[in-house]
This record gives structure tokens, C-alpha cells and sequence, in this order.
């Protein structure tokens, strides 16, 4: 399933637990934002195409961040005038993960939040086993070889 979203003047194509840089966003970190300019959406076994926006979906997401893109140089030289101009510009952006996509009131989430924690379980297991594995294992240091002259 995904959706194209409006944004900041530019379309986005989203799927559930996708992360997208859009531009700056007036919302702090980890709240929660809703797109209603939906143009169009597509499931399994069909799609929706509004004129312009679908009126019954929303789209919902997460701040995950809310910091400045690369610096981009604007260079501007005219020709044997021995005129140059040099200036830098950083654009101001949101990372925000797609959490929810709701359609005539039926919402689909995102199982990322479940992924999170499964994976965080397994990585504290793990943690703890090299712990173990570390405090019993001592270094065993191989006899050094004889090496034998050529006569």
C-alpha cells in the first residue's frame, strides 16, 4: 500500500513506516503530524485518484528530526567584469516516519514500532551472552615456531 502526499509544494510517494526529509515543518521532536492533502492512494487491489485531494484518507506521522540539510554553494561570475559573487544556503528540514495511513475511517499502521522492539530484546540477549563469553575466555597465546636455517 502506499499514497502521494502534498508537502511543502512538492509530492512525496509514501508507504507505511517509510522515512522522508520535507521541509521545515512548524511541530517539535516526536510529535505527531497530519497530511490531508492526499492526491492519491493505492492498496492491493485498487486505487483512489482525488481532484485535486481525496477527501476521506488522512496520513499520519512522527517528527524524528527537525535539523538543516547541506550547505549548497550559489557561485555567480560574470565574464571579464572581474565580478564574483559567492554565497551558501541551508535549507531547514523535517525527517518525519509515516506511522498510519487511514481510509474512509479503516487505518493501516506501520509495524515498525513492533520491529523496534523485537529487535531491541535480541540485541540486549546478545549483549549479555558476549559479556558472559568475554569474562570467561582467556587469552591463549600460541608456543612461537622454531624456524630452521638453510645450510
Amino acid at each position: 500500500m502506499f499514497a502521494v502526499i502534498k508537502s511543502g509544494g512538492k509530492q512525496y510517494r509514501i508507504a507505511l513506516g517509510s522515512i522522508l526529509k520535507l521541509e521545515k515543518i512548524d511541530a517539535e521532536k516526536n510529535n505527531s503530524v497530519v497530511f490531508k492533502e492526499v492526491l492519491m492512494i493505492k492498496n492491493e487491489t485498487s486505487y483512489q485518484l482525488g481532484s485535486p485531494f481525496l477527501s476521506n484518507v488522512e496520513v499520519k506521522g512522527r517528527i524524528l528530526e527537525n535539523k538543516k540539510d547541506k550547505k549548497v554553494i550559489v557561485f555567480k561570475k560574470r565574464r571579464r567584469h572581474n565580478s564574483r559573487r559567492k554565497n551558501g544556503h541551508r535549507q531547514n528540514l523535517s525527517i518525519v516516519q509515516i506511522e498510519e495511513i487511514s481510509v474512509n475511517g479503516k487505518s493501516f499502521k506501520s509495524e515498525t514500532q513492533k520491529r523496534k522492539l523485537v529487535t531491541k530484546s535480541k540485541t540486549e540477549k546478545t549483549n549479555k551472552n558476549n559479556v558472559e563469553k568475554t569474562k570467561s575466555s582467556v587469552k591463549k597465546t600460541s608456543p612461537k615456531k622454531e624456524r630452521k636455517e638453510k645450510e
